[in-house]
């Protein structure tokens, strides 16, 4: 008895040991292609020190039974790479120091640049998941803060979903989801995050990850135990239609997400309400493997976006394993919501810049702008946000290694920091100007196209933001690669480039130049002196680069010329830019002549002249123009220069245009063009292929439009007596009326008041008697009298009284017995513009 007495007791302790203990499970680690992180790792650009900006430290995890406890974020490379997550089931953070002046400052605009690697396995997103999130957070947590791993990307929130067990795990019951209360309870607080999401959670797909077993707490005294899972289900689409998005959430909102090699989205992971059940796919709910699970939960996608986020190739066949994103913060003002702008893929490694968003390109540009609700963030205390990166990895693909084994292969999380938003804020872009043809080429340009032998100039231009920058950007080394085909020689004083310093608000300019002696092939390396600033002794804002050349092409055929990357590395700040991709024609053997035209008269101040310029340009040598040949003219008139731009819109040998000359002055144009003036105007003409010697245009400026009336002062009618039986009272002095014009139909009129003595009105009527017997009776309204409608270009006088007779034109026609006197009153007349 006391023998079976001590087993029970031992049986007893045993139990009891056992009783309530928690097991996580992470798949066992063996990676079958670690050399991919390594070359990853080896070919990482330089950034920023992590360590000097950025916390890592192990969270402060919330929500009960949470399994996600640990931060695995660390720093490789001089503490220069973030690896956010190594190996299966593994997740980390870092987050921005603020001790440090590291974070964001929700009332100004914000940029942070940085490169990614999500993994080297483009045909497989479980290799590759799950992810990473740019995160701006006031979560109470601070720098402690972290979501879930997997699909939580280390920000979400972990949709616990749990069975009971009986007899090791053979038996599970009761599926039960947790609340959406208590997933956002779990997330990262107060926050919004960009996802990099590199698979696709979509618990209706049948090939989805299958519900992964996060943890386990046995129960041997008190069966069951229960299993916890995560049913990998974010990306899953509404299928019921039945979800509605919050009115709080950006356009184009939704649940679930697409995209075969990822996509990119804003999420607001701390809100319950960006979570909802939705049902899983019915293959999925007859497998064993799901457990029971008819739910799993979905979440609120916002512009979701497909994205290249796993690996492609470069042109030259080696693996492009890193992606660069510029994040720009633009607070709300004006009544304006806050907006995020992003581009990813915006830059090739080596500096250059891709403007190619199509998705044949194998690393498509991907830009979005969407429109976020600060209130997300609560009560930001001095506008500090805390900022950073999280990541996890996913349960990887399960593959074979060389000696039989199973293993699941799942790559690297790493991030590289370029920018610190709040410390310095600075942009770098570049140009080229051809000073021969007068024109800039940027990446926006549509011709970039240059000729042997034009002067080039090109231009890096560093700007430093004085409204958001809180220290210099100093100690600044430029690398810079320059386009080929160009020689770059030394001027007299052996500079091979100039820094022109200037201070924005004050005007204050500086110059520096660059020894010849820093150029090694076509790449030029030197320090900036300057520290661009507005801090200690710190005097400039920004330092344009001037770097001259001229193209060389000596062959038959048009060289393009490929973008070639600069590199700007200071204290806070790494900035890249790269010149435009343009195009050098073939030497010329032709020339281009502009065909002297005749001299062209104008009439001044006419509404209808515009002064059209025609042209006829001319190439020797059988050299034919193309039909959208750009041609530009450039004008001087009166000692000012306009620019005119058209189309060749010819596929001979010559090609004619026009010039519109009043147009291109404006409204300043008869102040140019005087009356009776004669004014030379100057013509070149540039197109692709050769510039023109310069043509004068001679324009005379005529006389414009006239029109004059003339008439008599007074108009005398003879006496009459009382007795007077007479119809008409004929004109008893000479009167005269007569019209000039020139250019300028008329039409002529009169009318006339009543005639009056002493307040007495004349019983009669002044009338128009025409030769053809007609009569009219003049009153105060306008009776027609004469018109011409013939244009004469020179002056012409019409008398309209010398056809008038005795008996004919302005006449007196008493009407009834008048007082005896003097009457008077007022004849008026009326010519007009008959156009």
């Amino acid at each position: 008895m006391r023998k079976y007495s001590n087993v029970i007791l031992t049986s007893f302790l045993i139990a009891f040991l056992f009783s309530g203990m928690f097991f996580l499970f992470n798949s066992t680690v063996i990676l079958a292609d670690d050399a991919t992180d390594q070359a990853a790792l080896d070919s990482a650009p330089a950034g920023l020190n992590i360590k000097s900006y950025f916390d890592i430290y192990a969270p402060q995890p919330y929500g009960e039974d949470n399994p996600f406890i640990y931060n695995s974020a660390t720093t490789e490379k001089n503490d220069t790479v973030l690896r956010l997550a190594k190996g299966v089931g593994k997740y980390g953070a870092a987050w921005s120091n603020q001790a440090n002046g590291n974070y964001l400052d929700i009332t100004k605009e914000q940029t942070i640049s940085a490169w990614l690697y999500f993994g080297g396995g483009y045909g497989s997103d479980k290799k590759n998941g799950e992810g990473m999130a740019l995160v701006l957070q006031n979560d109470p947590r601070g720098d402690h803060a972290l979501g879930a791993g997997y699909q939580g990307l280390g920000v979400m929130g972990y949709d616990k979903a749990t069975t009971k067990y009986y007899y090791s795990s053979l038996l599970e019951i009761s599926p039960t989801n947790a609340s959406t209360e208590y997933i956002a309870s779990t997330a990262v607080q107060n926050s919004m995050a960009l996802e990099f999401d590199t698979q696709k959670d979509d618990a209706i797909s049948e090939s989805n990850q299958e519900p992964i077993k996060v943890k386990s707490k046995s129960n041997i005294l008190f069966p069951p135990g229960t299993n916890f899972y995560t049913l990998n289900g974010f990306d899953t689409f509404d299928t019921t239609g039945n979800l509605k998005i919050p009115d709080n959430y950006p356009a184009n909102s939704r649940f679930g997400a697409g995209g075969t090699t990822g996509h990119i989205a804003l999420i607001y992971p701390g809100l319950a309400t960006s979570y909802a059940l939705t049902p899983i796919g019915s293959a999925n709910t007859s497998k064993s493997s799901w457990k029971g699970f008819t739910m799993a939960d979905t979440l609120i996608h916002s512009d979701p976006r497909k994205a290249q986020l796993v690996d492609t190739t470069n042109p030259d066949g080696s693996s492009m394993y890193w992606h660069h994103v510029t994040f720009e913060w633009i607070p709300a003002k004006d009544g304006q919501s806050a907006e995020i702008h992003y581009a990813f893929n915006d830059k090739y490694l080596d500096g250059t810049t891709n403007t190619d968003s199509s998705n044949s390109s194998g690393y498509p540009l991907v830009t979005s702008t969407i429109k976020v609700d600060p209130d997300i963030f609560g009560n930001v205390t001095d506008n500090k946000l805390y900022w950073g990166f999280t990541g996890a990895n996913g349960a990887g693909e399960k593959v074979t290694t060389n000696d039989g084994k199973t293993a699941y292969d799942v790559y690297s999380k790493l991030a590289v920091m370029e920018s610190i938003p709040a410390l310095v804020n600075a942009e770098v872009d570049t140009s080229i100007t051809d000073n021969t043809l007068g024109k800039i080429i940027t990446d926006d340009s549509t011709d970039r196209t240059v000729a042997h032998g034009d002067n080039l100039t090109l231009d890096y231009h560093l700007k430093y933001d004085t409204e958001t920058s809180r220290v210099n950007w100093s100690q600044i080394m430029a690398d810079i690669h320059l386009p080929q085909n160009v020689t770059y020689t030394p001027d007299a004083t052996g500079s091979i480039a100039t820094i022109n310093y200037k201070n924005d608000k004050t005007g204050n300019t500086a110059t520096e130049l660059v020894p010849g002696s820093n150029l090694s092939g076509n790449e030029l390396k030197f320090a900036i002196s300057q520290a661009l600033g507005t801090f200690d002794i710190a005097e400039y804002t920004s330092a344009n680069i001037v770097i001259n050349g001229i193209a060389q092409n000596t062959t038959d055929k048009n060289i393009d010329v490929t973008a070639q990357p600069a590199h700007f590395s200071g204290d806070h700040q790494i900035s890249s830019t790269s010149t435009p991709n343009f195009t050098i024609t073939y030497q010329k053997n032709w020339s281009l002549s502009f065909k002297q035209p005749a001299p062209i008269n104008i009439i001044y101040n006419d509404k209808t002249e515009k002064a059209i310029l025609p042209t006829t340009l001319n190439y020797d040598k059988n050299h034919k123009f193309e039909s959208n040949d750009p041609i530009r003219y450039n004008v001087t008139v009166d000692g000012e220069n306009y620019t005119a731009q058209t189309q060749a819109n010819s596929t001979t040998s010559s090609a004619t245009g026009e010039i519109p000359l009043k147009d291109l002055i404006g409204s300043d144009f008869w102040n140019v063009f005087k009356e009776k003036t004669t004014q030379n105007v100057t013509v070149t003409a540039t197109d692709k292929d050769g510039k023109s010697a310069t043509t004068t245009y001679v324009i005379n400026v005529l006389q414009g439009s006239y029109l004059n009336l003339e008439a008599s002062p007074t108009l005398d009618f003879q006496d009459v007596n009382y007795f007077s039986t007479a119809k008409f009272l004929k004109r008893k002095s000479a009167y005269q009326v007569s019209v000039t014009s020139m250019r300028n139909p008329w039409k002529l009129s009169v009318s006339t008041s009543e005639l009056t003595k002493d307040n007495e009105v004349f019983q009669g009527n002044l009338v128009y008697k025409k030769a053809n017997g007609v009569i009219y009776n003049l009153s105060k309204d306008d009776v027609p009298v004469a018109e011409n409608d013939t244009i004469s270009d020179e002056l012409v006088t019409q008398v309209i009284s010398d056809k008038w007779t005795n008996d004919t034109g302005l006449l007196l026609k008493p009407d009834g017995i008048s007082t005896p006197g003097k009457y008077s009153g007022t004849l008026t007349w009326t010519i007009k513009n008959s156009v």
